[in-house]
């Protein structure tokens, strides 16, 4: 397939991947007898290796939207799977951490993201992999 000048455009190449890479990951959810959205178990994840942190750094660090993460919140919440607090040094801001029942979700998520993995095992070495990496950060990291 010809792409003309499109196919020297980032945004693109990222879109194209990204679309190819979200039928992979479907496909290996549907193999799966749990079905869990990435989302869902992403936000436990970094919650559980960054306790305290506030429902504007998960937005931040997610790029996403903070009604977004509000919604998502909400819904880990009613789970009792993540608790809210306010911070001791400052009242104005809500500290989020997992509770017992979360931590154990976010062990079993982090053991299924795993799984999800296996679609693009082999395709890159492990320093390609690494190389893209930290290539994506840089590009992230840039357009903030």
């Amino acid at each position: 397939m010809e792409f003309g000048p499109t196919r020297e455009h980032l945004a693109f190449q990222v879109h194209l991947t990204w679309r190819t890479a979200r039928k992979a990951l479907l496909s290996e959810m549907d193999k799966g007898e749990e079905h869990v959205s990435p989302g869902s178990y992403s936000i436990p994840i970094l919650i559980g290796l960054n306790p305290g942190i506030s429902p504007m750094q998960l937005a931040s660090a997610l790029s996403l939207d903070a009604s977004k993460v509000a919604l998502l919140l909400r819904d880990l919440v009613d789970k009792e799977l993540v608790e809210r607090t306010r911070s001791a040094s400052d009242g104005r801001v809500v500290e989020l951490r997992l509770t017992a029942a979360g931590e154990d979700f976010a062990r079993n998520a982090s053991a299924a993201s795993e799984k999800l993995e296996t679609p693009f095992e082999g395709i890159l070495s492990p320093d390609e992999k690494e190389t893209l990496i930290s290539l994506l950060e840089k590009l992230r990291d840039g357009l903030v």
